[in-house]
């Protein structure tokens, strides 16, 4: 998966397989650092970013179809005590929208509500708990 990981359509799937073991199974076949970044974004409430909330103003690409896999290793400028603590607002905030209009409008908008902690619900099944229940050291808290 890893690299052409695209989110939008892997959580499409794990919320329609039916019980919580299988997809513990499905999460830990599919195991990713690609992945796991998003998954720790969206439900690890000791990962903050250094980001406004909502959705920043940003041209959605509908001509990409490339998916978070292609950008994760940015993720690192955006969450707090990485990389672009250092970078001024408005340079994090401007690669932030690059990444944004670089993937599919779907990705770019599951990309959103997972800097914003807002994925529950969105998927049947997928929780924090199921995540911890796969990957018992990715979430702090």
């Amino acid at each position: 998966m890893g690299k052409e990981l695209v989110v939008s359509e892997f959580l499409n799937k794990l919320g329609k397989v039916k019980t919580a073991a299988k997809k513990r199974e499905f999460l830990k076949e599919n195991e990713s650092r690609q992945l796991k970044t998003f998954l720790k974004g969206a439900f690890d409430d000791s990962l903050e970013f250094n980001l406004p909330k909502g959705t920043p103003p940003y041209t959605p690409n509908k001509k990409s179809e490339d998916g978070f896999g292609r950008v994760s290793k940015e993720f690192k400028y955006f969450a707090k005590g990485y990389e672009g603590d250092g970078m001024k607002s408005w340079d994090r905030e401007a690669k932030f929208i690059k990444v944004l209009e670089s993937v599919s409008p779907e990705e770019a908008e599951l990309i959103v509500m997972m800097k914003d902690k807002k994925l529950v619900g969105k998927y049947k099944g997928v929780t924090k708990k199921l995540v911890s229940d796969t990957f018992p050291t990715l979430i702090q808290k």
